[in-house]
């Protein structure tokens, strides 16, 4: 059994991800592998992450690159023995030193990998499902996810963006829950510039099974901060440097990629050489319903639902070409001056997107909006344009961001709108439920 540290991979434009690295795996054990149905009618296939043959995370899949899949959680990790990984343990407590020590020092995990080529990368998560729910209180039995495909597409606007690690799906019980060590990481990961990491398995689209670190993950939940996992991603997708031979193991290559990472082979590459390791469809393959969640986290739900782009709004951001901003209110005065189409949307993701990052300027933005862009809100000087409507949902994410914030001003704003309107309007409902 050999695993072999490569080289270090360029990811400077890829603002999810940290650092990476490739290394190669041969002999491996095939402890932690992918087991696979074969595609129906509607082109759906099972997929199973297995460790020593028993399922952590469930899946039914599409062969669309664009349509979702539906995840299930599986067999608790606690109840699996696996030496190797409690080996690795105590290592990722420690502080975190560089992408390569990492992968070093977590070498007796990697050789439980198929053979194959795959990425080791520092990527920051957050603690959801990318559906606004905290990850250890997902659904046990197959639910349909929108961050589960491979390439997010919005007919809108014709825009796609390639998957990338960013969201998780727990792989032990709840039930395991130490509250002690939460408030102990709570600690350590405050203010931390150099967190010790947690550890996954990039599976699909942009979720990621969380092999270790439920407790950090759960910590910076409660902290409304991303959790940074030593991620094992592994090879997807090919580039061919002429069209695909009859026999495709012999056809050169030029690229191969890791989600949205693409990585440069050696001149001469052939097919085989990186995609001769895929494992056997299976026939009949059926996925079981384990009892892993459940647990209530009521401060982690309510922020997973507060504090975190669901996938739709990060896709937004990327979608207008915003995800690398820096916000400044000159800028949201630009847009709002100019408010076309584009940049109400650009306004929509922006308010979505401050929420979570800066508040203040989320709260002057949505005043200047509710001020400038709608004619349905005329008290006390809130004298708006009565020709854009709101067919960007831009003021629903205004009045519903806007009820976050408790303050004697903000609630003379609601009254303000109740007392000028009736409750066919349409932002009665939100208005009203200020109070709720």
């Amino acid at each position: 059994m050999s695993v072999k540290i490569m080289h270090e991979i360029d990811v400077s434009e890829k603002n999810w991800c940290n650092s990476a690295i490739m290394f190669r795996v041969w002999n491996g054990k095939g402890i932690i592998t992918h087991q696979c149905s074969r595609n129906d009618e509607n082109y759906y296939y099972y997929s199973k992450l297995l460790l020593d043959g028993k399922p952590i995370l469930q899946a039914h899949l599409s062969g669309c690159p664009t349509c979702t899949g539906l995840l299930a959680t599986g067999y608790g990790i606690e109840n699996i023995d696996c030496p190797e990984l409690k080996a690795v343990r105590e290592s990722l407590n420690g502080e975190y030193k560089d992408i390569r020590t990492s992968a070093e020092m977590l070498k007796p995990l990697l050789n439980l990998l198929d053979d194959g080529y795959y990425l080791l990368a520092d990527v920051p998560h957050d603690p959801t499902d990318g559906n606004s729910n905290f990850f250890w209180s997902v659904p046990n039995n197959l639910t349909e996810n929108p961050a589960c495909l491979e390439e997010y597409y919005t007919y809108e606007n014709f825009f796609y963006k390639g998957s990338f690690p960013k969201y998780l799906y727990p792989t032990q019980s709840a039930d395991l829950c130490n509250q002690k060590r939460i408030e102990e990481y709570v600690e350590i990961l405050k203010n931390n510039p150099n967190p010790p990491r947690a550890l996954a398995y990039h599976e699909h689209g942009f979720i990621s099974a969380l092999l270790d670190g439920h407790h950090k993950a759960t910590a910076s939940a409660l902290l409304g901060q991303a959790v940074n996992c030593l991620t094992i991603m592994n090879v997807d997708g090919v580039h061919f440097e002429e069209y695909a031979k009859p026999t495709i193991s012999d056809t050169r290559i030029k690229f191969i990629s890791f989600s949205d990472i693409t990585v440069p082979v050696p001149a001469g590459s052939l097919y085989g050489d990186y995609f001769g390791f895929k494992p056997k469809t299976h026939e009949n393959l059926t996925i079981t319903e384990y009892n892993l969640t459940g647990k209530k986290f009521p401060q982690a739900e309510s922020n997973a639902e507060t504090l975190y782009l669901d996938i739709e709004s990060l896709m937004g951001l990327y979608d207008y070409g915003i995800e690398n901003t820096e916000f400044t209110d000159e800028l949201i005065d630009e847009w709002i001056n100019n408010c076309n189409y584009d940049n109400c949307y650009r306004l929509k993701y922006t308010i979505r997107y401050l929420m979570l990052k800066d508040k203040n300027m989320a709260y002057r933005t949505i005043l200047k909006v509710l001020k400038g862009s709608s004619d349905y809100y005329y008290g006390n000087g809130y004298n708006f344009l009565p020709d854009v409507k709101d067919w960007t949902g831009l003021h629903t994410v205004a009045w519903t961001a806007l009820k976050k914030f408790r303050d004697e001003k903000t609630e003379q704003i609601f009254i303000d709108y109740i007392v000028s309107h009736n409750k066919n309007e349409r932002y009665w409902d939100i208005v009203t439920s200020y109070w709720d």
